[in-house]
């Protein structure tokens, strides 16, 4: 179910990248990308993608699909979230697709991806909100959600974009949690 034809009816790639409002200089990263389902869309629309998945079978699979499609603008990186090897400041979106609610230690995670986002950078977290059919993904509460990401006070919500029964909750970096203590 994860990359298979319909997967990409119900969730087509073009529509859901498209709501992210990415730019041709962006650096995104797909967290928790899987067999690739958004790399390929993600990497038609930005600078540079970086694929990242907990599992080396995920990221084999990206990368065979990112190589037969011939894109040559996608990293792969194995990691849980809490150590990314990239560097601070560098990432323009992280974009997680029914990723979120899997992360064990997710203070953790959020201060990581704090450290490798810009200043201007944004969390981009998607999550089914509301039944229509019957998807893999459990169903999530907004507002807790939203809480749990607000909770360390690194991250504020800026909007949330509905796209059919999920929820586009896109962060931004909280300004006062991020400014150098002296």
């Amino acid at each position: 179910m994860l990359d298979n034809p319909f997967r990409r009816l119900i969730e087509p790639p073009d529509q859901i990248v498209g709501k992210l409002m990415l730019t041709s200089e962006m650096t995104v990263v797909d967290f928790g990308c899987g067999p690739g389902h958004f790399i390929l869309e993600l990497a038609k629309r930005s600078r540079k993608v970086v694929a990242v998945d907990l599992q080396a079978g995920m990221l084999k699979k990206a990368k065979h699909k990112a190589e037969k499609a011939g894109v040559c603008n996608v990293e792969f990186l194995q990691s849980n979230g809490a150590a990314i090897e990239l560097p601070d400041s560098s990432v323009d979106l992280i974009m997680l697709f029914t990723v979120f609610h899997e992360i064990g230690d997710s203070t953790t995670v959020l201060k990581e991806f704090s450290r490798i986002l810009k200043p201007s950078g944004k969390v981009a977290i998607v999550e089914v909100i509301k039944k229509m059919y019957r998807l893999a993904a459990p169903l999530q509460n907004p507002d807790a959600l939203q809480a749990k990401v607000e909770s360390e006070g690194t991250f504020k919500l800026e909007k949330i974009e509905p796209y059919k029964s999920y929820g586009i909750f896109f962060f931004k970096k909280n300004a006062e949690a991020t400014k150098p203590t002296h």
